[in-house]
């Protein structure tokens, strides 16, 4: 799967464009895999504390973090990867099938950041409408990044799909108040199967519905930036995904969990960085020219 003029003009005139299918099982499979492995370690550490009974082992990987959760009111999601550092996570971050389409959009020097998770959304949670320009640090705001937000199950209306503000974007504006102040404007529903790819302009309002289901909608939502700009979360470690100009600098997997375990032993918790009180005009690079 390719990214095409098509899907290129619509990002720009739209702020968002899905490509359907652009993932196999088997590019998301060590993925998923490396986290049914985290929630079996979540359920069991409960377990032995004496705060879960039931394992739950026999549930779905979309079922068994909402059981789980149903017993133990401890658990409100998962960790992200810079914490568990599991390498088929580190290998998705990196995989090439979605690093060709990320390269359409920012170029061939490609860098993932640390404002990218993963999103157990349990049922009867939504997320509020906000920019992903507001996650940032001032001295990296202007920077040219774009958001890939990856169902790993089928995202329906009904567990709350990404929906999305076309054309906002165009006003280069950012709503600094974080979900206060956004532009009352279409919200379009996107749908998605597993394996789809939406791209989402840093400017462009998102959010989604509440999760009717009793089921867990798992995502990742990524970040990536033209390798050699300012981090918008520069006390976490970056991974260098793709290098055309220099190979040898791509970010390998000891490496990344060492960086990753220095980090959080230094700053365990995000850094909230200050943000202005109001909408501002963006100055930043909008698209890859």
């Amino acid at each position: 799967m390719k990214v095409t003029s098509e899907h290129l003009d619509f990002f720009k005139e739209e702020g968002y464009v899905f490509i359907a299918g652009a993932l196999s099982d088997d590019d998301l499979e060590p993925l998923i895999q490396d986290h049914n492995v985290i929630v079996d370690e979540i359920a069991r550490d409960l377990q032995q504390q004496g705060k879960l009974n039931n394992l739950h082992e026999e549930e779905p990987f979309d079922r068994r973090l909402a059981r789980l959760a149903d017993e133990c009111a401890e658990i409100d999601g998962c960790p992200d990867f810079g914490v568990t550092r599991r390498r088929g996570t580190f290998e998705f971050l990196r995989n090439k099938n979605l690093v060709d389409l990320i390269g359409a959009f920012i170029g061939p020097e490609i860098t993932c950041n640390a404002v990218s998770h993963v999103r157990p959304k349990m049922p009867n949670t939504d997320v509020i409408f906000h920019q992903d320009a507001v996650f940032t640090s001032q001295e990296a705001q202007g920077i040219l990044q774009v958001t890939v937000w990856i169902p790993l199950v089928a995202a329906t209306a009904e567990n709350g799909c990404m929906q999305v503000q076309p054309r906002v974007h165009q006003q280069r504006m950012v709503y600094w108040s974080y979900g206060k102040d956004l532009p009352q404007t279409e919200r379009v529903t996107l749908p998605m199967e597993k394996g789809d790819v939406l791209f989402v302009h840093k400017l462009t309002p998102h959010g989604s519905g509440p999760n009717n289901t009793d089921a867990v909608r798992w995502s990742m939502d990524l970040r990536y930036q033209k390798t050699g700009g300012p981090s918008p979360r520069p006390e976490w470690p970056s991974l260098v995904a793709r290098s055309q100009l220099d190979p040898s600098s791509e970010t390998v997997y000891e490496d990344w969990c060492d960086q990753w375990a220095a980090a959080l032993e230094q700053t365990p918790t995000q850094i909230r960085y200050e943000r202005p009180t109001g909408p501002e005009p963006f100055t930043g690079e909008m698209f890859l020219t």
